[in-house]
């Protein structure tokens, strides 16, 4: 009884502080059936938020993936979430860069081979002033995604020349908006990477791409819609779904859009119009 009323206080405050106004969730998944059946996954950060999301998407359309963070508990939790045997977790930090392509290669044996790079993983700092976190910014937003995709595309090149591949990057709106914020600086050098390794990779059979969410309710943006969906930020008043991420990424991963090269997808609830 007391917490029921403690949780009913909290979100009456909430709306209060929100200015009284509550936006509800519409929102349909495409059944797929199997369009991603027998595809090799890679999604970092995928232990919650957009990644989960994706996870959770591509094993529902076929796909066998490997999801890794920096948090073995996190992950555990998310092997018991979507609990398919085509779900498999490692733990893997993507700023110690150093590590990288021995991780990359263990996700690899892990799967058997590789067909899809999902790089979600990122790091948020809501004050970013000194340059520890800049530099952990910087390493885990654009540094390691830049030398994986170095890595992957050679695996590409060696092992996949006689079928399509695909890298999808997870940016954010942040990245079309003037800010001196490493987070931003960062989102906006992972889009013009994934247009420059388009451009790149195009003719060899592998297809780049990039989704780019506005505010998300994830971990990173420390936001819950199980009671208010409400954002003043889009022009639809609500807040962006992990899931209509996973959406996307399952269409463009699968070769239904092949011929979607180079392209950042926004995902915003029309919050870049309105600026």
């Amino acid at each position: 009884m007391i917490k029921r009323l403690i949780k009913k206080i909290k979100a009456f405050r909430k709306y209060i502080k929100e200015g009284g106004r509550i936006a509800h969730l519409t929102f349909s998944q495409i059944e797929y059936d199997q369009i991603l059946r027998g595809r090799k996954v890679i999604v970092t950060g995928g232990s919650d938020g957009i990644g989960l999301a994706i996870a959770k998407k591509f094993i529902a359309v076929g796909a066998e993936v490997v999801v890794t963070g920096r948090n073995m508990d996190k992950l555990e939790k998310a092997r018991e979430e979507i609990n398919s045997n085509r779900l498999h977790i490692l733990q893997w930090d993507i700023s110690e860069i150093a590590s990288n392509g021995k991780k990359l290669s263990e996700a690899i044996q892990i799967l058997g081979g590789l067909d899809i790079l999902i790089n979600n993983a990122a790091f948020l700092a809501r004050y970013c002033t000194d340059e520890a976190f800049y530099d952990k910014t910087m390493e885990t937003n654009l540094k390691a995604p830049y030398f994986i995709c170095q890595d992957v595309i050679k695996y590409f090149l060696d092992h996949n020349k006689d079928s399509i591949s695909k890298i999808i990057n997870i940016t954010s709106i942040n990245a079309f908006q003037s800010s001196d914020h490493p987070y931003y600086i960062s989102k906006s050098a992972l889009t013009a990477l994934t247009r420059g390794l388009a451009r790149k990779v195009a003719d060899k059979n592998i297809v780049v791409n990039a989704i780019a969410p506005g505010v998300c309710a994830s971990s990173i943006n420390y936001r819950d819609v199980s009671e208010n969906a409400w954002s003043d930020v889009s022009l639809n008043h609500r807040i962006v779904l992990p899931e209509e991420i996973a959406e996307i990424a399952a269409f463009l991963c699968s070769d239904a859009a092949n011929g979607i090269i180079g392209q950042t997808i926004v995902c915003d609830g029309g919050a870049l119009v309105r600026m």
